[in-house]
C-alpha cells in the first residue's frame, strides 16, 4: 500500500494490512489495517485469543477518535508529515514513479547479465530481488557497503547468501536509483565480473525517461 494501486473494494478483499515502514517511508511501530463487512460478521464468531491485537477495540475507539491503549504520539506526529507529501506528489504520481524505479532497475541489472529472482509479471514495486550466478552476491553486499556506502539488503532463509535486493520504497527519486545503479557497476568491475560497463546505466536511464 501507498505504492501500487490496491483497489481494495474492486477485488472483493476482506482484510488489507500495511506497515508504517514501509511505503510511508517512517519507522515501525504502527500498523494498518482495512476490514471488510464481511470480516466484521466473522470476527464475531471468532474464539482465538486476543487483547492487544483486538481489531474490535481498535474501531469502538476510533468512532471515538481515540485508541484503546496508548499511542505513540511521535509515530502519528510523523505519519501526518509522510501524509502530507504523499497527498502533495498524488498517489497516481506516487504509484507512477514506483513503477518507473521498478523497470530501470530491473532493466538496468537485465543489461549487467544478472538474473532476477522474479518474472516481469510479478515484479514487486519496492524491491529487485537479484540472485547472481557467476558473482557472489554477500561480495556484492559487502563491496557495495564498503567502498559507496550503499547498503543492499541480501537474501533470507533458503536465500541468505544467494541474492541481494535493491529497494526502491517510499522516498526514493531518480538520482538515488542511477547512484545505486553506478555503484553496483563499479562494484562488479572490482570483483572482475564481465560485463559491459556503461550497459545498467543505460538502461535505467532509458527506462526512467520512459523509452
Amino acid at each position: 500500500m501507498g505504492a501500487t494501486n490496491i483497489p481494495i473494494d474492486e477485488w472483493d478483499l476482506d482484510v488489507v494490512g500495511s506497515g508504517s515502514q514501509k511505503a510511508y517511508m517512517i519507522p515501525p511501530g504502527l500498523g494498518f489495517v482495512a476490514v471488510s463487512a464481511r470480516a466484521w460478521e466473522a470476527y464475531k464468531t471468532a474464539d482465538l485469543p486476543r487483547y492487544y491485537l483486538d481489531l474490535g477495540k481498535a474501531r469502538k475507539d476510533a468512532q471515538k477518535n481515540t485508541t484503546p491503549f496508548t499511542s505513540s504520539v511521535n509515530m502519528i506526529m510523523a505519519l501526518r508529515e509522510s501524509l502530507t507529501m504523499m497527498q502533495a506528489e498524488g498517489l497516481e504520481h506516487i504509484f507512477a514513479r514506483h513503477d518507473r524505479h521498478r523497470r530501470a532497475t530491473r532493466n538496468a541489472v537485465k543489461a549487467l547479465g544478472l538474473p532476477l529472482l522474479t518474472k516481469d509479471d510479478c515484479a514487486s514495486p519496492a524491491i529487485t530481488a537479484v540472485a547472481p550466478l557467476n558473482v557472489d552476491a554477500e561480495k556484492i553486499r559487502s563491496t557495495m557497503k564498503k567502498k559507496f556506502d550503499i547498503a543492499l539488503a541480501g537474501g533470507q532463509d533458503h536465500l541468505s547468501g544467494k541474492i541481494f535486493r535493491i529497494g526502491h520504497l517510499g522516498y526514493v527519486n531518480d538520482r538515488d536509483i542511477l547512484t545505486a545503479i553506478g555503484a553496483l557497476e563499479a562494484t562488479l568491475q572490482l570483483l572482475e565480473y564481465d560485463f559491459t560497463p556503461g550497459a545498467g546505466i543505460n538502461a535505467a536511464i532509458q527506462a526512467i525517461h520512459g523509452k
